[in-house]
């Protein structure tokens, strides 16, 4: 029983060390792909939650008192201080809100007089309060608030609490002084995973439905039956890879949907803060004819990419073993939305598959251009097309559909 064991044991480990191409496939590729994968992950969470280092932040001050300007006009914190009033405090939240500003810092008239003789324990009046106003959907913004917080809150501490920050007021009854909006919020949140969710759906769809109707054909043997027929070899392949992205276009689709429907709950506990933000809020129709046009476009291309690798394949299990190291592949590609800044050359837009990730974060973030958009799927269109035509010509050869 056991030399059995350690013979078919033997056997597969001989198979495998034989078959180059599934011993790279299966042993060394996926931790290349890992090891990328990391590093880019860490540095699209620095883009998506950090900002330039030559950044200036937009602060807006009303009543700044002598302490708190001392400690804020440090260099290396590169601040704009703007002073302003009480009668531009309005203007200023909006524009903060709409993240055309950073900050806004509410200081009390004469705050150090009154923190200086402030005292908890025999006060009969609140201690002096900061009133903090920031947008939490926007990096600088919330980046602006992070560090002016941590200055004001060790000066807080070393006078023994003798004021609050951000204690309930006039303008802010509830203690909330965020005017990040509850699709604001929605957008930020996905932004981050919307393009990669996106992408994996309709990769996954193709993924489960190419191997088996290419590879499992050719090991069948029926692949070079149907090859037999009058009909051209690139009407077969075309025959396929559409049959097939309709399929995978479908999944995508319900995928696609259930991802909307669930959008809500991707938000943490708010309070109610963002119960009757619905997805149309985020979204206009002509975003989800986008959407629905990138998923198209994606579903061809996959379909043909797979059925390259299927059909040079000799089995489902090394069309399966291939297509795995390719998903981490494509998860580099649905991330580039979140890896670019930027995305104003149209050069992006050339590349098949990362052109529909950037695509999708700007239109979460309001910034799609038309233009772009639309090359970026006729790009993909035409890589499926080209796609095509290889698959046809794999098809033409005997060496590789009969092996």
């Amino acid at each position: 029983m056991g030399n059995i064991t350690f013979a078919v044991m033997k056997k597969e480990v001989i198979r495998i060390i034989n078959d180059r191409k599934l011993l790279f496939a299966a042993v060394i590729l996926p931790g290349i792909l890992i090891f990328a994968v990391l590093n880019l992950t860490g540095r699209m969470n620095d883009i998506l939650l950090s900002v330039d280092d030559d950044h200036v932040y937009e602060v807006h001050t009303i009543n700044l008192p002598d302490s708190i300007s001392a400690l804020l006009s440090l260099d290396e914190l590169n601040m704009n201080i703007v002073p302003a009033s009480l009668a531009d405090a309005e203007r200023i939240r909006q524009d903060i809100a709409d993240q055309n500003t950073d900050l806004l810092l509410v200081f009390p008239a004469g705050f150090d007089a009154d923190v200086a003789v402030f005292d908890s324990a025999t006060s009969t009046t609140l201690a002096p309060n900061v009133e903090i106003w920031s947008n939490s959907a926007n990096t600088s913004s919330a980046e602006a608030r992070s560090i002016v917080t941590a200055l004001i809150s060790a000066y807080h501490h070393n006078l023994t609490h003798r004021f609050s920050i951000n204690a309930p007021s006039a303008d802010a009854p509830d203690g909330n002084f965020d005017l990040a909006s509850a699709a604001d919020l929605m957008a930020m949140i996905l932004g981050m995973m919307l393009p990669m969710m996106f992408t994996l759906f309709i990769f996954t769809g193709c993924q489960s439905l190419v191997p088996e109707s290419v590879s499992g054909e050719k090991e069948r043997g029926t692949l070079g039956t149907l090859l037999v027929t009058p009909a051209s070899r690139k009407q077969i392949a075309l025959g396929k890879i559409l049959g097939l992205s309709i399929f995978a276009l479908l999944g995508a689709f319900g995928s696609f949907i259930g991802l909307m429907l669930s959008a809500g709950g991707m938000v943490p506990d708010t309070g109610g803060f963002m119960d009757d933000t619905g997805i149309l809020d985020i979204f206009s129709i002509q975003d989800f004819v986008f959407m629905f046009l990138i998923a198209i476009s994606l579903s061809l291309v996959f379909v043909s990419l797979l059925s390259i690798i299927s059909t040079y394949a000799k089995s489902v299990k090394e069309a399966n073993a291939l297509t795995t190291p390719l998903t981490i592949v494509i998860l580099l590609g649905a991330m580039g939305g979140g890896l670019i800044s930027n995305a104003d050359s149209i050069f992006l837009y050339l590349i098949p598959i990362f052109n529909s990730s950037i695509t999708l974060t700007a239109i979460i973030n309001s910034e799609v251009t038309m233009l772009f958009a639309v090359i970026g799927i006729v790009v993909n269109i035409v890589a499926a097309m080209i796609m095509t035509g290889v698959v046809a010509a794999m098809f033409s050869s005997e060496k590789i559909v009969f092996d």
